[in-house]
């Protein structure tokens, strides 16, 4: 009876000890604060700038730390960039998001044309 106990006691102190050593997952992406960002200007989007600056925060933390910027970003910071009449720049962000994120060159491609045939003046 006693040797049951302790093979028991034995198997479950193994559990528990493995799974103290599991390490969390790591976040393939940085968001940031893109969610809240997100809703904020949903909800206010005559605030656009603000939610610029937490889409380029968001971008530069991830270029710095060498991970991949998430799906979408780079086109959607471009895309701010493109309504404030900022196309130079757009285009170049939509040309990120194209090397980045292969599957996106068709709809990169054309945002990349709209942008540069009028590279000074609001679509």
């Amino acid at each position: 009876m006693m040797k049951a106990w302790v093979k028991g006691g034995c198997a479950a102190a193994l559990v528990a000890l493995a799974s103290g050593c599991v390490q969390q997952p790591v976040a393939k992406y940085n968001w940031g604060d893109y969610e809240s960002a997100m809703y904020s200007y949903y909800q206010t989007p005559a605030d656009s700038h603000a939610f610029a600056e937490k889409l380029l925060a968001a971008i530069q933390a991830s270029e710095s730390a060498n991970k991949k910027v998430p799906p979408g970003m780079y086109a959607e910071y471009g895309e701010l960039l493109f309504e404030a009449g900022d196309n130079a720049n757009a285009a170049t962000y939509f040309e990120k998001e194209k090397a980045t994120w292969p599957e996106s060159s068709v709809l990169m491609t054309n945002m990349i044309r709209l942008a540069s045939t009028n590279p000074t003046k609001k679509p």
